[in-house]
């Protein structure tokens, strides 16, 4: 009887310890399943300063419009609920929305604050390096975001002279919209990397340093002249602030090596 009771009483301390280590730990489906998720300042507006982002009222980041290069954070898989203060006033709300990165651990997305301070909105979309490098050998990719409230469309060429009027090859040639205004589906397609080869058997893409233009229509030609590109990488080219503007918020372009 002694030694059944002992065993019991082992039995009992061993179960006790056992659960006080899993109270310890975070549940699996949280410490393993992660997105990876970045965030910028898209409203070109002067007198908006800074944004202030919490994840879950949690993590919190202070970003200026012009940051685009912002490191990305880790965050918990599943929904998660964004909401932007202005100007470091955690009171003053401006976005408040939940975010779906349900299924998507190990992946990288972008959230962005786009528009006008009076009309902003929250703009998601993914960035799409998953991708093993050893699949761009030879070759690069390339996206344009058109981020400007009001230039009504743009598109990206390769200038092939200094004649930027007549001897321009359109290397994406659909006219861009600015993102806000487009749907879920449409956002998607619009923000993909388009995979362009750079060798010399490609007429288009033959050298590693390239002149590239934005054309925006309404507005002009805007050069990003002797733009170094490299196999395997990833770029992103940024057309934001106001047709128009003047300072800080002038119609302008931006070229990003993400990868």
């Amino acid at each position: 009887m002694r030694n059944k009771l002992l065993s019991l009483l082992f039995l009992f301390v061993a179960v006790s310890m056992f659960l006080s280590a899993c109270g310890e730990s975070e549940p699996l489906a949280t410490n393993t399943r992660k997105t990876n998720l970045r965030f910028w300042n898209m409203m070109p507006d002067a007198n908006v300063q800074s944004l202030d982002i919490l994840v879950d009222g949690e993590f919190v980041t202070n970003i200026r419009y012009g940051q685009e290069q912002t490191d990305y954070s880790q965050v918990f898989s599943g929904n998660r609920n964004i909401r932007v203060t202005v100007g470091g006033n955690r009171n003053q709300i401006t976005i408040d929305t939940l975010a779906d990165f349900s299924n998507r651990q190990n992946q990288f997305f972008t959230f962005m604050v786009v528009d006008s301070a009076r009309n902003n909105a929250p703009l998601l979309i993914r960035d799409n390096y998953n991708l093993r490098p050893d699949t761009l050998t030879g070759r690069f990719q390339l996206r344009v975001l058109h981020l400007s409230p009001n230039a009504p469309g743009v598109n990206i060429g390769l200038v092939r002279s200094t004649d930027t009027t007549t001897d321009t090859t359109y290397i994406i040639a659909d006219t861009l919209t600015f993102l806000r205004n487009l749907s879920a589906a449409n956002i998607a397609t619009q923000a993909r990397f388009r995979t362009f080869n750079l060798s010399a058997t490609n007429p288009t893409l033959a050298d590693t340093t390239l002149n590239l233009v934005i054309r925006a229509v309404g507005v002009g030609i805007i050069p990003l002249s002797n733009v170094r590109v490299q196999d395997k990488s990833v770029y992103t080219v940024i057309a934001r602030g106001f047709v128009g503007g003047t300072g800080a918020q002038e119609f302008a372009t931006r070229i990003i090596k993400d990868r």
